[in-house]
């Protein structure tokens, strides 16, 4: 009985001081044009070359911008500059005449998109923040 009631304590603890109000909320969005309309830019990958890894910062991260129409640019491709894009499920397909990319979307919200590039054996992460 007293290992339950110290494991109340506990509950009741990280319940009360767990979360703080200030916190950034996060609301995942389906996968679709709408939500993936607008500028992005990368500010930090995860990419493990076989191990542990963690999220690391990107000083001026390259930027991908997403129109209504089924349009892109990029700052950050040489080859592929601006082209078309469009989605499949959490697939995104960026085609530049010849040239195509194709990532994952692993998840999106309000403010961040992050990316996966699906030929990584290992982790390969790419977070972007919406920056219009």
């Amino acid at each position: 009985m007293k290992t339950f009631l110290h494991l109340s304590n506990i509950a009741v603890f990280l319940l009360i001081f767990g979360c703080n109000s200030e916190d950034e909320e996060i609301t995942v969005l389906d996968v679709s044009i709408q939500n993936l309309t607008g500028t992005w830019k990368l500010t930090e990958v995860y990419v493990s070359p076989g191990g542990e890894t963690e999220w690391r910062p990107v000083a001026n991260g390259h930027t991908y911008t997403f129109s209504g129409n089924g349009t892109f640019s990029s700052t950050g491709l040489d080859s592929c500059k601006e082209g078309e894009y469009s989605l499949n499920d959490d697939t995104l397909n960026l085609n530049c005449g010849e040239e195509s990319l194709v990532q994952k979307i692993d998840s999106i919200s309000s403010g961040v998109l992050i990316l996966k590039n699906p030929r990584c054996i290992e982790a390969c992460l790419y977070k972007y923040k919406k920056v219009d």
